[in-house]
């Protein structure tokens, strides 16, 4: 069940999305415009002790405004999927011509009439607010309540509304068969989680501004999914889409871009570069894109060390490749020599050549993202690592360290922890052959490698 939030700018849509969802996930800033693009994010309600499943879709305000067209375009695409609306005004401010603009544009759409359509009265934290509420009804729509969205007041009251719209059926054939229910409640634990579906992997489609991200995204979806603009800061929030590559889901979040710091304005790109950080946490993959126009810059190098440290796997995309007069492999092979020498330390990851507006690159694109997951999750036998490991110690080893076991702690990222005699002896060198050598034997490829030295005495047991 979709749940599409509409109305003005600065009403208090993203509040209230990030209320009904519990926890921030759209920006909120007290400036006009700052969600641009539509957020679309799975949530739960729970109401009268029954967990109900919906999308909650946040979107631009529409009015005036930089993007004011293609807000309305992404508006517009969010109505055709509802099932219901979420109307917001702001109570303290009146019922303005814009909200009347706005209604009108739900009319015209047959929504009002073919939907349930929730008046929401936003910003309603006094009785003095609460008083002009009278002033709402001249639009004639039946189900209306005033909340504050900043102070969680009359939410569940919300939802419950919003329950009581959408799942009528739903509540009817439950109630006609409660044992049913019951049945799947005594279900143990372990069958609930072994029949857990595994995680979708994330990709985060992250770089500077205007080097093709959010075009990259739109033709990985095949639509128009996020806005495209010459202006740098068009995207702010983070933009999740779950895709299906030939049989395998995705996850592909496109992000804002990361300026130099002496570059980035206060206030809201401030705030989205946060987001981007957020987003490289959550994400097992990063897209790192760069413009084939103007070739590397060290802001490129800088995002690289941002992904790396928060131990994302990577892939390096070229993007605008079509633009160059000699597309061909003697010119690739210069711009990945030129790549390679600004980006050293992720020579582990590798490189796809992209025309995002053609559509060009993606089939590779993905299937060496497919390649890089899988070597992400490669696991390594305690035993077979220890051996192969003190056995490339012996190659390399200028301060004499002993190793006495070493096993694999974690897949995301690969990390690895070795059991030796005293880790001040671990040159810095012996650290860079080992990581290599691993590479070597077991791949890792796109992936950032944590090795831990731990001190521990050779009692002839793992610890």
């Amino acid at each position: 069940m979709n749940i599409v939030v509409v109305g003005r700018p600065n009403v208090g849509k993203s509040s209230l999305f990030n209320r009904l969802l519990g926890r921030k996930r759209a920006l909120v800033l007290d400036t006009p415009g700052v969600t641009r693009d539509r957020i679309v994010e799975p949530a739960e309600f729970w109401v009268r002790a029954k967990k109900y499943p919906v999308n909650l879709i946040d979107t631009g305000g529409l009015g005036e405004g930089q993007f004011k067209e293609e807000i309305k375009l992404q508006v517009k695409t969010a109505l055709k999927e509802a099932d219901i609306v979420l109307f917001v005004v702001d109570i303290k401010a009146g019922l303005t011509e814009s909200d009347r603009s706005v209604f009108q544009e739900l009319r015209r759409s047959g929504l009002a009439d073919s939907i349930p359509v929730i008046l929401v009265l936003n910003k309603a934290d006094s009785d003095a607010a609460e008083e002009s509420m009278h002033e709402f009804y001249e639009l004639g729509i039946e189900s209306l309540l005033p909340v504050s969205a900043e102070h969680a007041l009359q939410i569940d009251d919300l939802k419950e509304m919003i329950v009581d719209r959408l799942f009528v059926d739903q509540e009817e054939e439950e109630d006609a068969d409660e044992n049913a229910g019951f049945v799947e409640e005594s279900d143990s634990a372990s069958e609930v989680d072994a029949n857990r579906p595994p995680r979708i992997p994330h990709i985060a489609i992250v770089g500077q501004p205007n080097v093709g991200k959010s075009t990259l995204l739109n033709s990985i979806c095949g639509e128009k999914r996020t806005i495209v603009s010459p202006i740098a800061g068009t995207t702010v929030d983070p933009i999740d889409l779950k895709i299906n590559w030939h049989g395998k889901d995705f996850v592909v979040i496109d992000t804002a871009g990361i300026r130099r710091k002496n570059k980035t304005e206060q206030g809201v790109e401030v705030l989205s570069v946060v987001q981007t950080r957020k987003t490289l946490e959550r994400a097992d993959l990063a897209f790192l894109v760069m413009d084939g126009e103007t070739g590397v810059y060290d802001q490129d190098e800088k995002i690289a060390g941002l992904i790396e440290e928060m131990g994302c796997s990577v892939v390096l995309v070229l993007n605008k490749w079509d633009t160059q007069v000699e597309n061909d492999e003697f010119s690739q092979k210069l711009a990945e020599e030129e790549v390679r020498k600004k980006i050293r330390f992720l020579g582990y990851a590798p490189l796809v050549f992209t025309t995002a507006t053609e559509g060009i690159g993606l089939e590779r694109l993905f299937r060496v993202a497919d390649h890089v997951l899988e070597q992400r999750g490669v696991r390594v036998p305690t035993k077979d690592l220890t051996e192969f490991i003190r056995a490339e110690s012996e190659v390399h080893n200028p301060e004499n360290a002993r190793f006495y076991f070493v096993h694999q702690s974690g897949r995301n990222p690969p990390t690895f922890v070795a059991h030796v005699s005293d880790p001040k002896k671990i040159h810095f060198s012996l650290s860079r052959h080992l990581v290599r050598a691993l590479r070597e034997r077991y791949g890792f490829t796109g992936s950032p490698i944590r090795f831990h030295f731990l001190k521990t005495r050779n009692t002839g047991e793992k610890k």
